[in-house]
């Protein structure tokens, strides 16, 4: 099978990177206290994983790429407004 890149892959793949990174960059700042934030970071990480999840299904549902990339780009655009205004994560 051969792996079609849509904008919603492209958005999970950074995101997920995004958050490997800064969760190695500042580990000991995530960890102080009672770790909490690693465990934000691992939920974070679940998000990631899901929205992953969803462009898969959406890949195999819809056979049109310009439908697939307009309803990742949507999603996209929701799931970066959740995280960065609270959203599910407040």
């Amino acid at each position: 099978m051969k792996l079609k890149f849509s904008i919603l892959t492209i958005y999970v793949l950074a995101f997920l990177l995004g958050c490997a990174a800064f969760t190695i960059y500042n580990y000991n700042q995530l960890s102080e206290g009672e770790g909490w934030g690693i465990v934000g970071m691992v939920g974070l990480f679940c998000f990631g994983l899901f929205l992953f999840v969803i462009d898969l299904i959406i890949r195999n549902r819809v056979k049109n790429k310009v439908t697939v990339n307009i309803i990742g780009l949507i999603i996209s655009i929701i799931a970066t407004l959740m995280v960065v205004y609270g959203g599910f994560f407040s």
